[in-house]
């Protein structure tokens, strides 16, 4: 038992900003970002059957943002007739031509490799659609008559995946690029609020897999694995969440890649990796081959970590399947967080990078 993450005031206490409740509400913001996106005005990029132009999608973003890119990427690249890039960093692929719609998602507006990014689309004669709270990026598009999806400010941009990337599924669709699923949005609406009340800080740890998985964690190094497809971000998330929420180093891979390399790798340093934790995200849709070659490595693997725990997708649309095991993971995250006594909001280091990177020409 793990009784101060049933314990309010001690989760009040280290959590000062919040978080956990931001968490919770994870289902309507995922609401509100459909309305948002339905109701933006997509100007040039047009609204239906205007998409025939369209030979390529990359998005832009770092981090909290870019991690919107690949959760769309997830669900549609197996029905996209065109290729999906997700750019993560300074420089645009040079493909990008008039041809290539350009979805340039920074949460805050002004991440600095984005920019860049966002100038080297304008210069190709890209079409562009923004997602943004405000910041230059907003500027920019305002002044270029670009279409924006604008989103509520004032939270972390890991706690805005919602917006962000829902906003982007449902612009994609309106244009016509990509099919609308019969019902996904609905059913993942529908399973996340449930997630919320199974995974909440009201639900005992006895009850709770969120609290019950953070408890396994503790004083562990996370390794997450997934597969590919929708498990694997899924994995790259929890990575990601852990880092920033936690304070905790962790690491991420995905099957079958995995299974050519780093299976040789938990043979040695036995003392080291005994700290370890391993998390395997498996989905409902995962490869029969996949499904096999689990079943394989876990136990040829499981001596080398203190402990191992499967987590399964719930829900029968690959939205609804990804979200449950996203959602799943930022909880987790946040009680890590207050079992090792810290507030998972604030990202200090990032913050202190970006203070000394303004100084440097």
């Amino acid at each position: 038992m793990l009784p101060h993450l049933d314990d309010q005031p001690t989760i009040t206490s280290i959590d000062k900003s919040g978080m956990l409740g931001v968490v919770a509400s994870f289902p309507a913001q995922c609401r509100e970002a459909v309305a948002l996106a339905e109701a933006a005005d997509l100007k040039e990029l047009g609204l239906s059957g205007a998409a025939g132009g369209i030979s390529s999608v990359v998005t832009l973003g770092m981090g909290g943002s870019g991690i919107g890119g690949d959760v769309v990427k997830a669900i549609v690249e197996d029905d996209l007739a065109v290729p999906f890039i997700v750019c993560k960093g300074y420089k645009l692929p040079a493909f990008v031509d008039p041809g290539t719609l350009v979805i340039a998602i920074s949460y805050s507006g002004e991440t600095e490799e984005t920019l860049t990014a966002f100038e080297a689309a304008e210069a190709a004669g890209a079409s562009i659609l923004v997602i943004t709270s405000g910041g230059r990026i907003a500027a920019r598009a305002s002044e270029a008559d670009y279409p924006v999806v604008a989103v509520p400010a004032g939270l972390q941009p890991r706690a805005a995946l919602g917006y962000l990337a829902l906003s982007a599924l449902v612009a994609l669709r309106r244009i016509g690029l990509v099919a609308n699923e019969s019902g996904d949005i609905d059913e993942t609406l529908a399973l996340l609020v449930k997630l919320s009340s199974d995974f909440g800080p009201a639900m005992p740890t006895s009850d709770n897999p969120a609290k019950r998985l953070a408890g396994t964690l503790l004083s562990k190094l996370p390794v997450i694995y997934g597969t590919e497809g929708i498990s694997a971000i899924a994995a790259l998330r929890w990575k990601c969440q852990i880092n920033e929420n936690a304070k905790t180093p962790s690491f991420w891979h995905a099957f079958p890649e995995l299974n050519h390399n780093e299976i040789v790798g938990w043979q040695e340093l036995a003392s080291v990796t005994k700290e370890f934790g391993l998390v395997v995200l498996r989905d409902s849709g995962e490869y029969g081959r996949v499904s096999a070659r689990i079943g394989i490595t876990v136990p040829l693997i499981s001596e080398a970590f203190a402990n191992v725990a499967e987590v399964t997708s719930e829900g029968i649309t690959p939205l609804a399947r990804l979200m449950s095991l996203i959602y799943l993971g930022d909880f987790a995250s946040v009680y890590l967080a207050i079992l090792n006594g810290v507030d998972p909001t604030p990202v200090e280091r990032i913050q202190e990078l970006k203070s000394k990177l303004s100084e440097i020409d």
